[in-house]
């Protein structure tokens, strides 16, 4: 089911409702319905049909001016479990543990190799782009690219000047998405799971793996403390 979204008109009427109801509540004529529009101070007496009905037409002028139904559903939908937009276990609006924040994971992930293979090895340019490009040719070569095929492609690309670093980086984000989704896949999952799967694995893992790629003069030996046994 589809629910309008509250505008800005909307919001503000329902934060002048929020305040008009409050008052009420507290046993005072809103700010609004009383003469000079500032005294905060005058009682208002439920049983008085005066003050009930400069409240309730206060009540109905404020209504009229935006869609309280759109504030409301539209808060019911986004609190709903079903909609996984919020987490269910917070006291305070939060999104729902299952989307991505993708700027946190980016810190998360060299953080992880700093601790895993040592800072020394896993901030070093020349290491983080030698295993980007170890990951992205498995990549190509799992969606059946042949390796002819590639090298032109690298030969292409090395006959041109080299590109902006920043620029580079977003149109690599935007040819795998625009991949990922031809394929059916769907890259920020992968990804995620991806992280929670290396992050799982013990470091003496990555360690062997580290020092066999350095070995073959494809990486940087790990800088890592050996862990204690």
């Amino acid at each position: 089911m589809n629910i309008a979204k509250a505008s800005e008109r909307d919001i503000n009427m329902a934060i002048d409702l929020c305040g008009i109801l409050d008052s009420i509540e507290r046993g005072f004529m809103p700010v609004a319905a009383t003469e000079n529009g500032d005294n905060e101070d005058t009682e208002f007496d439920r049983d008085n049909p005066d003050d009930c009905r400069v409240a309730l037409n206060l009540i109905i002028d404020t209504l009229q001016v935006g869609c309280i139904g759109r504030v409301i559903w539209g808060m019911a939908a986004l609190v709903n479990p079903e909609s996984k937009l919020l987490d269910p276990g917070a006291d305070i609006i939060k999104l729902h543990p299952s989307l991505s924040n993708r700027q946190q994971r980016q810190a998360e992930i060299l953080q992880w190799a700093n601790a895993t293979f040592g800072k020394a090895t896993a901030s070093n340019t020349g290491e983080r782009i030698r295993r980007f490009a170890e990951e992205s040719i498995e990549l190509v070569q799992a969606a059946g690219l042949d390796k002819q095929s590639l090298h032109d492609i690298i030969d292409h690309v090395y006959d041109k000047p080299a590109g902006n670093i920043a620029q580079e980086v977003g149109q690599v984000g935007v040819s795998l998405l625009g991949l990922s989704e031809h394929l059916g896949i769907l890259a920020d999952d992968e990804e995620r799971k991806e992280f929670q799967r290396i992050s799982s694995l013990p470091s003496e893992h990555w360690l062997a793996r580290q020092n066999a790629k350095a070995d073959k003069g494809l990486a940087l030996p790990s800088t890592a403390k050996e862990p204690s046994n």
